[in-house]
């Protein structure tokens, strides 16, 4: 996460600091008015150190986690099916996984594709306990080519990363509609 010699103080006052006091130098340039200038300054710092502090504060509960095995939860998986399904806009891949007594576990996301071997029969999943974000994927299994489904993933859903909802390949539109619709609700 961070190498060297990061620090939330550093940070701040080698990056924050120097970008708000160029947008401060920019808007007075444009418009002529301090109280813009400053306003629109102090908001860039604002949401710098806002980010930095919660960036920091992941790098700390993450080293602390490396000690408390607790932390992360491993999922075996076992797949008879894999289902490519139409993820929403640019949010992709999104692929179901069959996983038995009538489970299926769906995963989206654009960090899937940093894993050349996968999707595969079978793997294990790597999440965070206290959120849920997955952290990786190790295939112990043979690559698949998923199969096309015209299932697509819809605005009004309510999903994470990974998701373990019941579903059968034959009804996956609807079990996901039921699962997942907030406006269903």
């Amino acid at each position: 996460m961070t190498r060297g010699k990061g620090s939330l103080g550093r940070n701040l006052l080698l990056a924050a600091f120097p970008i708000a006091l160029f947008v401060f130098a920019l808007v007075y340039v444009v418009w002529r008015s301090l109280i813009a200038a400053s306003i629109v300054g102090v908001l860039a710092f604002a949401a710098s150190a806002l980010s930095n502090v919660r960036f920091f504060r992941d790098v700390r509960r993450r080293r602390e986690s490396r000690a408390d095995r607790e932390m992360v939860e491993v999922t075996e998986v076992e797949a008879s099916r894999v289902l490519d399904i139409e993820p929403l806009g640019s949010h992709g891949p999104a692929w179901v996984f069959f996983v038995g007594d009538g489970k299926a576990l769906l995963l989206v996301g654009q960090w899937l594709l940093r894993y050349r071997s996968f999707p595969s029969t079978s793997f294990r999943l790597y999440q965070w306990a206290d959120t849920k974000k997955p952290i990786r994927i190790e295939p112990t299994g043979r690559r698949v080519k998923p199969e096309h489904s015209t299932v697509v993933l819809r605005a009004s859903y309510r999903l994470t990363d990974v998701e373990v909802f019941e579903a059968t390949p034959e009804t996956l539109q609807y079990d996901l509609d039921r699962a997942f619709d907030k406006t269903a609700a």
